[in-house]
């Protein structure tokens, strides 16, 4: 038996919020292609930190239970409080980042799917739209996990990921949501074992794009985006499918991280609308999530608890 340490550049604090109120936006908006992000790179440096996960191939008797985090983007991470939880937990987690393929997201390695017992894949700010090899590898591999079974993850790009390995499609929102948001809980989502932890329905967001419930999957929540028009339309942001879960939202973010990305992507907030300050929207995004960091994270502590406990892997 063989052992190998594998290492990982990690964002410590990255997170993206906004306010409470839903706002206006301008083109183009996250998810319209992976080149519409630009950030500093000492604010890059200054954030990241190196983790050594140490990775052991599994074995017959007493092999742990590996969860594969794919990442699109370096600063798109699975959160601290999100690590914290699966470390705890005894995971070995493995790193699956597709932004740091040469030429840039034209891999997808990933280990084979017996050898992963949980995917986990988060955001990006490309569109699944976009014609990059790895996205077309990670669709497939994403859509042969939910075809047998294996439990997935999915935040933001990687919800969106979901659906159209499902069948479903993604396209721009007409809008821009960055910041917290209100979500309508459907029915299904309240009496859902993993979706029934969010009892407070305010959620952080940054996107652009919205997704299609696909075929076979149920509808957890909706939410409602402002248009550049001044009308308010009504989106999915969240589905399940056997016991997988897709999220329009960011679960997985604490007020440390938000700070981080406060800066990182300090450009995002020209997105929200031409009528907004970006410093004031900075300002009040900070402040207001301050206010409601420990009841978020007393939720998404409990969601994910949910979610491992629902697909048996605690």
């Amino acid at each position: 038996m063989c052992s190998f340490n594998i290492l990982v550049i990690v964002m410590d604090n990255c997170v993206k919020l906004s306010r409470l109120l839903i706002r206006s936006s301008i083109w183009p908006p996250r998810g319209a292609g992976f080149c519409c992000r630009l950030y500093h790179s000492q604010e890059r440096q200054a954030a990241r930190r190196v983790i050594h996960f140490h990775n052991t191939p599994a074995t017959p008797e007493g092999a742990m239970t590996r969860a594969l985090i794919i990442r699109h983007h370096e600063a798109e991470t699975m959160g601290s409080n999100f690590q914290a939880i699966l470390e705890g937990r005894g995971f070995e987690l493995v790193p699956c980042n597709i932004f740091e393929s040469v030429p840039q997201y034209d891999r997808f390695n990933p280990p084979p799917l017996d050898d992963v017992d949980l995917i986990m894949a988060f955001g990006g700010p490309m569109s699944v739209n976009d014609d990059l090899p790895a996205l077309h590898r990670e669709r497939t591999y994403l859509r042969e996990a939910l075809q047998d079974g294996k439990p997935v993850f999915g935040v933001c790009l990687g919800a969106q990921m979901m659906s159209t390995a499902l069948g479903g499609t993604v396209e721009p929102s007409g809008g821009y949501q960055f910041g917290l948001r209100k979500i309508h809980v459907t029915s299904d989502g309240d009496a859902d074992p993993v979706f029934g932890a969010i009892t407070t329905p305010i959620v952080p967001t940054l996107h652009g794009e919205c997704f299609t419930i696909p075929g076979g999957a149920t509808k957890l929540a909706e939410g409602d985006i402002l248009l550049r028009d001044g009308r308010y339309r009504r989106i999915n942001m969240a589905f399940r499918y056997g016991s997988s879960y897709a999220f329009q939202f960011e679960p997985q973010l604490t007020l440390e991280e938000l700070r981080v990305w406060d800066r990182v992507f300090a450009g995002d907030y020209e997105l929200i609308g031409s009528a907004f300050s970006p410093k004031e929207e900075s300002a009040r995004n900070l402040r207001e999530f301050a206010k409601f960091a420990p009841e978020h994270q007393r939720q998404m502590t409990a969601l994910l608890e949910a979610f491992l406990a629902n697909a048996e892997l605690e």
